[in-house]
């Protein structure tokens, strides 16, 4: 129970933020006479899905059993994706008009913004978590590598259309599109510089956010 009590602080200014999102979305709702973007609740509710595992792999005799905590962790790296996912839904600003505009951004940015929180901050607790199993230099590598991860399942979402719960539904297709970019990367240089770009601007934000707070603690 001490690791729920540790996290309520977090979830309440969370809850908080989220409330915020859901009130522009009623806004907009009521205001364009449109239900267009209702799904960036669903967004964000599958970005929290890590967050929620990593609350569950947190205690003691979950983390402990090597077994549970490696199943814990596949299912968290599918799911983790869907965080940052959110900062691609910025496409569908092309429906709004010159009248809703600026207020779409608002809304899509507060969206993504708390799938970015929720994202960072499971992935913190996995870190914590990591080191009761390895290194600090190794959980570091492996901190980056699931950043870059991310870029490459944000691809698979956007782009190719795949979601986590495909990975149950559809192995092999999914085995399939991944492997040929892999085993032909010239031929998919666009799905690289899309991994490496969203990656990448992880990995640097993840960064900043930890060396803040290390440099304020």
């Amino acid at each position: 129970m001490n690791t729920i009590y540790k996290q309520l602080p977090f979830i309440k200014g969370f809850s908080i933020a989220v409330f915020f999102s859901i009130l522009l979305l009623f806004i907009r709702i009521v205001r364009v006479e449109s239900t267009f973007f209702l799904f960036l609740v669903w967004n964000l509710f599958l970005a929290c899905i890590p967050y929620v595992i990593t609350t569950v792999l947190s205690f003691k005799k979950v983390h402990e059993n090597r077994f549970l905590f490696g199943i814990g962790f596949m299912a968290w790296l599918a799911f983790l994706p869907n965080a940052p996912y959110i900062l691609t839904d910025f496409q569908h600003i092309r429906v709004s008009t010159l009248h809703s505009v600026w207020f779409d951004v608002l809304l899509i940015l507060s969206f993504a913004i708390n799938g970015m929180i929720i994202g960072f901050a499971s992935l913190k607790t996995m870190q914590q978590l990591l080191q009761k199993h390895c290194s600090v230099k190794t959980t570091h590598i492996i901190t980056y590598l699931v950043l870059l991860l991310c870029g490459f399942g944000i691809y698979l979402g956007r782009v190719l259309r795949w979601n986590s719960w495909d990975i149950l539904q559809h192995p092999l297709d999914i085995l399939a599109d991944i492997a040929k970019r892999v085993l032909f990367p010239i031929e998919h240089i666009n799905t690289w510089g899309f991994t490496i770009g969203f990656g990448g601007f992880l990995i640097i934000t993840y960064h900043l956010i930890q060396y803040y707070h290390k440099e304020n603690s």
